[in-house]
């Protein structure tokens, strides 16, 4: 049972993945009876720079307790598209309706496909697969925290959102073309009702119909399921520099998520230190200082963390760990989980 959804949100170059990485290695080195699964949802995965070594779409141990991915979504919506696809087209086929028009069975054949879905809904139906724990299970491994690096806001809502996606919505109104016709042909012909024959499947008599219905019925399920648990577990964190673009993107990301997720901190991260001979560094750092100060009045009653830029750029194992030490100091592993104003 996963006991802690991590995730961190943001702006686009504001350091969501480093600080999701310096996270999982903290938590990994101060929880080392608990199993970490560091995710990337973002576009532009970069876990494998951050922590030099090859990270692809399969868990990747990277310490005896702490795993990687960077999941391929294409791989699951096209095992999801191609499915449902192969269905429907028998479905079609027995449908006398379909001799007269043919453009049914092209509109099936060009629309149910990977690529034809949103890069954002492939991650959504990829995350409920990891958080329903289908994978991670048939892999032998069962984590009790996951650390997810988010894309940017507009992507990162369409993953909670877990929407209605246009292959369901289209595939509901298939089926409910085809089982209007059905129901209107019957009794008028046996040779009509042979046409919709239904088939045997492990032992049962189940129409293609009925199986399509189950289906659905089965992934608007999970949504229910993923949906609470991310409210149960789930923990936002949203990740901003010291500057006004930034800033208002996390604004932004907090009234949009709120009713999906807690937010239960914010990270300031970049902040330039301060410098002995270098009017421009001091310059830049006062400016970022009234930003900080912006957001921790916006942010009041939220946990704020911040973090100055490091002379080196935090890679690998020991790079993510100063990081982690500049943000979160001392502090131990429950205060890292649930942190506190």
């Amino acid at each position: 049972m996963i006991e802690r959804i991590v995730v961190l949100g943001g702006k686009g170059g504001v350091g969501k993945s480093s600080i999701s990485a310096a996270t999982a290695v903290a938590l990994s080195d101060l929880l080392p009876d608990k199993k970490f699964l560091l995710i990337s949802f973002d576009m532009a995965h970069n876990l494998s720079d951050l922590f030099a070594c090859d990270i692809g779409d399969k868990l990747t141990p990277l310490t005896k307790n702490l795993w990687a991915i960077e999941p391929d979504p294409d791989v699951y919506a096209r095992e999801y598209t191609d499915l449902f696809a192969k269905k429907m087209r028998s479905l079609l086929k027995k449908m006398p309706i379909v001799g007269l028009i043919p453009q049914i069975k092209t509109f099936i054949d060009t629309t149910f496909t990977a690529d034809s879905i949103p890069l954002a809904l492939k991650n959504a139906m990829f995350f409920q697969k990891i958080l329903d724990a289908e994978d991670l299970n048939a892999q032998g491994v069962q984590f009790d925290v996951i650390v997810a690096d988010f894309p940017p806001t507009a992507n990162m809502v369409a993953l909670f959102d877990i929407p209605e996606d246009q292959v369901k919505v289209v595939l509901k109104y298939s089926l409910n073309f085809y089982n209007s016709i059905k129901n209107a042909l019957k009794g008028v012909s046996k040779m009509f009702q042979k046409m919709f024959h239904p088939f045997e499947q492990e032992g049962k008599r189940v129409s293609i119909g009925d199986e399509i219905v189950k289906m659905l019925n089965d992934l608007e399920q999970r949504g229910e399921r993923i949906s609470n648990l991310i409210h149960d577990v789930g923990s936002l964190r949203l990740v901003t520099i010291a500057e006004k673009p930034s800033f208002e993107e996390i604004k932004r990301a907090r009234d949009l998520t709120e009713k999906y997720i807690s937010l239960d901190a914010v990270h300031i991260n970049m902040i330039t230190p301060k410098a002995k001979k270098c009017d421009f560094c001091n310059n830049m750092r006062s400016i970022q200082l009234n930003y900080v100060e912006d957001i921790i009045n916006e942010f009041n009653k939220t946990k704020i963390w911040q973090s100055i830029r490091l002379k080196e750029e935090p890679i690998g194992l020991e790079g993510l760990r100063n990081l982690a030490r500049e943000i979160y100091g001392d502090v131990g592993a429950k205060e890292v989980l649930y942190p506190k104003p």
